[in-house]
């Protein structure tokens, strides 16, 4: 539901280059595996997060499982000249959890403090 208005509205010259850049990696002669994360969160490990073919709608990735997939997919000959999604199955946020979770990371610090999971705020 949210997705066609986001690729197409939103963010639709980022998503025409992401697709014409994919193109681009399909048709030439390397060894490629495009990954496609869906909403990016925060976990503070890995899960046994989900691999499938194509793109994952309506689903969330730990930024921690996309790196662990990343590099298991390293040595995955079977993902080869693929696309596949990197799905988070535990501790997903709701919509609403992860856009107040991502605006909260994103703004600026107020003078004098630090953000909240940095490692300024890790130190206090």
């Amino acid at each position: 539901m949210l997705l066609p208005y986001v690729t197409r509205v939103l963010g639709r010259t980022l998503y025409d280059d992401m697709r014409r850049v994919e193109a681009l990696v399909r048709e030439s002669d390397l060894g490629w595996t495009i990954v496609r994360p869906s909403g990016l969160y925060h976990l503070p490990s890995a899960t046994d997060y989900t691999v499938v073919e194509g793109h994952a709608d309506g689903r969330f990735t730990a930024r921690v499982d996309l790196a662990a997939s990343m590099l298991a997919l390293l040595d995955d000959d079977r993902r080869l000249r693929s696309t596949v999604g990197v799905i988070t199955t535990v501790g997903n946020p709701t919509l609403l959890q992860w856009i107040r979770r991502e605006a909260r990371l994103s703004a600026p610090p107020a003078a004098g403090r630090a953000r909240p999971g940095s490692r300024a705020a890790r130190r206090r």
